[in-house]
């Protein structure tokens, strides 16, 4: 994930974002974790670049969406729970989170806070779909 990517899927998320009324914070890391490019949302939420950075990272480190990952833990809240501490940086265990894809390859995450869980899930697919960052079915 480099800094010229990192910024268009940021600048689309807000778009995506806006498009629904939403003023969502964005973080763009690469497969390992590492933040590219983090945008804070509205000026109040101090927040908000912390909480979508932590979905990020989760989604980076498991190549998956976050919420589909609390759904996967469901029946296990404590493996979550450690991972707060156990993944450098730290992550958010909330919807908001999903893996970018070039090909097969897992090349980083997107995370959006500002919204509810569902609406920043919601704005995280759309931004995926929207910059060709699915992974092949």
């Amino acid at each position: 994930m480099n800094y010229e990517r990192a910024l268009e899927i940021m600048l689309k998320a807000k778009q995506v974002g806006r498009d629904h009324g939403l003023e969502v914070s964005v973080a763009v890391v690469d497969s390992a974790g590492h933040p590219v490019v983090v945008a804070r949302g509205r000026e109040t939420a101090w927040h908000g670049p912390y909480m979508a950075t932590g979905k990020a990272r989760l989604s980076a480190a498991f190549r998956k969406p976050s919420d589909a990952l609390m759904e996967q833990w469901k029946d296990r809240p404590m493996f979550p729970l450690s991972l707060t501490e156990v993944i450098p940086g730290g992550v958010t265990l909330n919807a908001g989170g999903h893996p970018i894809f070039d090909g097969e390859e897992c090349i980083g995450a997107i995370g959006i806070g500002g919204g509810s869980p569902a609406n920043d899930g919601k704005v995280a697919r759309l931004t995926v779909e929207a910059v060709g960052g699915l992974p092949p079915v």
